[in-house]
């Protein structure tokens, strides 16, 4: 069992802040990323064992920012410092400091809507004192395009000051499952089909044992999950209804601009335009075929939106009208359905591992699906001119029988495509190998089955040994 107060994963983003600690000066790091998605608890937790404050701002005027930052410093570190003027405090606390000293300013974006001029003012003065100081400064927020933009934008003031960044993501299956410690890995993917790979919405599922349980948490009366993604288009949107609108055309099959405009009767240019912020948010992907600049398509990337848009708001009138049981009951009926469309896009994501154990061949300096009329493939990884692996993926049980024809078709499909390389691999995914005991089976040479159900464990097993 784990506790709700127990921190999950995020080895990588620590390694980086630890490095930052370590390195010796002054540094900046920029830490951003979508609500929820864990920036705070990150930071809080990284704090526990460094010297420092957090200070988390909000929407007020900057005399009363000032003002609280002075508060929180004389609370955490009790230090007296300039109460009238954040930027003078922060110098303040930098200069005076003998030791190594953390400052986080979470939600920094509204300290800056504040004060206009003071990513300006912070320029100068990381160039004249701060430069000098002992201080790790870290920078967070959850509005994404402030930060790509305002921050690490190559105009931006800041621009070429910082030492490192993170965009903080939600988990992916291998990361998120650590929620779920008593699942399997095929009960551990249906449940993130469901609520994706985001702290805020995992917490809630925290222990689950199977994806009914989850079903039975998401689809509960009084749930957050029933409203949330359409309470995160309100906070984060301007025009929340045009954004739901885009994402329920696209949960429902329509993936190309033409027909998310026909649909919602949205402005094409106005779809594309939306469907690039929403791209930044980790919510839809734009995809093209690997090779290709034309002919995109979008897709629902977060599986908790897509499963919402798809689902929750068709079910929602059954759970809010009394009949939890039965919204359980048409959830079960779909999720094989729903998992085998999400299915691919995970594998896409466990690609490096499989490459680390040796089960795909091809380096992954290109990773992507590919089509053209009728043909598609669902994956394809390559190392340009050298070598290629086309992968399809199938939700379901396939004999090592079935893997040959598929596999067959997969060779001939991949010869359309023109990424073919002097040496080319064909594998296909299955959620289990009917007649295989082994993760892996290697029909010849340049041939071979996974066994999904089977390999997610050596690939988790894998990562523990592996340092970040």
């Amino acid at each position: 069992m784990i506790s709700k107060g127990e921190f999950i994963d995020r080895e990588t983003e620590l390694s980086i802040l630890n490095k930052e600690w370590k390195e010796p000066g002054f540094r900046l790091v920029i830490v951003y990323g979508r609500r929820r998605t864990g920036k705070t608890r990150l930071l809080t937790h990284w704090l526990k064992k460094h010297e420092g404050i957090l200070y988390s701002a909000a929407q007020l005027s900057y005399t009363l920012l000032s003002k609280e930052f002075s508060e929180t410093v004389g609370k955490m570190l009790g230090i007296y410092v300039n109460p009238n003027d954040m930027l003078r405090a922060i110098e303040e606390l930098a200069t005076t400091s003998k030791e190594r000293l953390a400052i986080i300013i979470d939600e920094f974006q509204y300290i800056v809507e504040a004060d206009q001029s003071f990513t300006s003012k912070l320029q100068r003065s990381i160039d004249t004192i701060l430069d000098k100081t002992n201080t790790v400064l870290i920078l967070s927020g959850s509005s994404v395009s402030f930060f790509e933009n305002e921050l690490l934008g190559y105009k931006a003031p800041l621009h070429g000051r910082r030492t490192s960044q993170i965009h903080l993501h939600p988990m992916r299956l291998l990361e998120a499952s650590d929620f779920w410690p008593k699942m399997n890995p095929i009960e551990a993917t249906k449940s993130y089909s469901i609520v994706g790979g985001t702290p805020a919405y995992l917490i809630h599922t925290l222990n689950a044992k199977n994806s009914i349980d989850v079903l039975q948490v998401v689809l509960k009366p009084g749930s957050i999950l029933l409203e949330e993604a359409e309470n995160l288009l309100r906070q984060e949107m301007r025009e929340p209804r045009s954004y739901a609108s885009i994402l329920k055309a696209v949960a429902t099959g329509r993936t190309r601009i033409t027909e998310i405009s026909s649909t919602t009767g949205i402005d094409p240019r106005i779809v594309s335009k939306y469907a690039s912020i929403l791209e930044n948010l980790d919510i839809l992907e734009i995809v093209y075929p690997l090779g290709k600049k034309k002919g995109s398509r979008i897709r629902i990337k977060d599986p908790y939106f897509l499963y919402y848009y798809k689902y929750i708001t068709t079910l929602r009138n059954l759970v809010e009208t009394g009949y939890q049981e039965k919204a359980v009951e048409e959830a079960i009926k779909n999720l094989d359905i729903h998992t085998s469309q999400v299915f691919e896009q995970i594998v896409q994501t466990i690609i490096p591992d499989l490459h680390i154990i040796g089960y795909v061949k091809t380096p992954p300096y290109q990773i992507g699906p590919w089509w053209y009329k009728q043909y598609e493939i669902d994956i394809i990884v390559r190392e340009p001119g050298i070598t290629t692996t086309f992968i399809e993926t199938k939700w379901r049980d396939v004999t090592i029988k079935e893997a040959k024809i598929i596999l067959r078709e997969l060779e001939t499909k991949a010869s359309k495509t023109g990424l073919q390389s002097p040496e080319n691999h064909y594998v296909l995914i299955a959620k289990s190998a009917k007649d295989c005991n082994r993760p892996m089976t290697q029909i010849d040479d340049h041939r071979a089955l996974i066994d999904y159900s089977k390999t997610i464990p050596i690939i988790k097993q894998n990562k523990l040994t592996r340092k970040p």
